[in-house]
């Protein structure tokens, strides 16, 4: 049976980058699973892709992002998809958080 309730700060979040970057898993079940990237003015999530699909959804801040290729901006309110395999990245201008949604789930971001 799978859980139905998930309370924040439950998983560690993790620090990328030069430390100015970081990830929390806040919650996974059946083919999705959800993160929260925390950004400081200046600090980027590099181009690239991977196999599952991708929601984003800007909580704070302002991004500037190239999803398949076309920039675009992410203020409070917006949101972007990336298919399978479509390289993707933003660069952040104002302190920010983004809310991921990915289908099937990373694997990877369980192991911290």
């Amino acid at each position: 049976m799978s859980e139905t309730y998930f309370r924040r700060g439950r998983y560690e979040k993790v620090t990328l980058g030069e430390g100015n970057l970081s990830r929390r898993l806040l919650a996974y079940g059946g083919g999705l699973m959800l993160t929260e990237m925390e950004f400081e003015a200046g600090s980027r999530s590099v181009a690239h892709a991977h196999a599952e699909e991708q929601l984003t959804y800007c909580l704070s801040g302002e991004f500037e992002s190239v999803v398949g290729g076309v920039k675009g901006s992410l203020r409070p309110g917006d949101s972007f998809y990336a298919g399978p395999e479509v390289e993707h990245g933003v660069l952040c201008l104002a302190d920010g958080r983004l809310l991921h949604v990915f289908t099937p789930q990373r694997e990877e971001y369980k192991k911290g």
